[in-house]
């Protein structure tokens, strides 16, 4: 078995790789890449769920990291998966840490065991699959998109209307159009 650190800190560098497919347009297969660091981040958070003795091992790996910037700390309330994901993409994406951690979440929940996290994200259609099942609090968003399940055709030159329903995984059915 990887050691805890060990397995933090090339979930670490592999992080770096998914922001550089994202920015470098040579570069291909960045969702497959992301997969993959959270399939680690999962196999962490298991693993110090698991471990008292491991938690405090990457607690003290995070807190001899230097805190240069805003957000690189963690709040004592957080939870494990939160406290990881913060640690994986403190230094690349950590815009997208907190949406990562609750789909983590999600997948714990769902008993989905980090072995399977890889495949399940590549089938299913990635992190949102797992993102949107989270419950939100509030009965409405704003959004200034949205993403159909099926394609529409509409003239350019005239008004539609599309009636919609909402699935959890926030995309949207078609029910309707006019």
């Amino acid at each position: 078995m990887t050691d805890i650190l060990d397995l933090a800190l090339q979930a670490r560098r592999d992080a770096a790789l998914v922001v550089d497919r994202h920015t470098n347009p040579n570069q291909k297969t960045a969702s497959i890449t992301l997969y993959g660091v959270l399939a680690s981040c999962l196999e962490l958070c298991e693993r110090c769920d698991n471990d008292a003795a491991e938690r405090a091992a990457l607690e003290k790996l995070f807190a001899e990291q230097p805190k240069t910037g805003n957000r690189r700390y963690v709040e004592k309330g957080s939870d494990i998966y939160v406290f990881v994901c913060r640690f994986v993409f403190t230094s690349t994406d950590r815009t997208n840490a907190i949406r990562y951690a609750s789909a983590l979440r999600e997948a714990a929940k769902s008993q989905i065991h980090s072995s399977n996290l890889f495949s399940y994200l590549k089938k299913n259609g990635g992190v949102r699959a797992l993102y949107f099942r989270r419950p939100l609090a509030a009965r409405s968003v704003r959004t200034k998109t949205l993403h159909l399940a099926e394609q529409i055709e509409v003239s350019r030159d005239k008004p539609f209307t599309v009636t919609l329903s909402w699935r959890q995984d926030n995309i949207f059915d078609v029910v309707e159009r006019a």
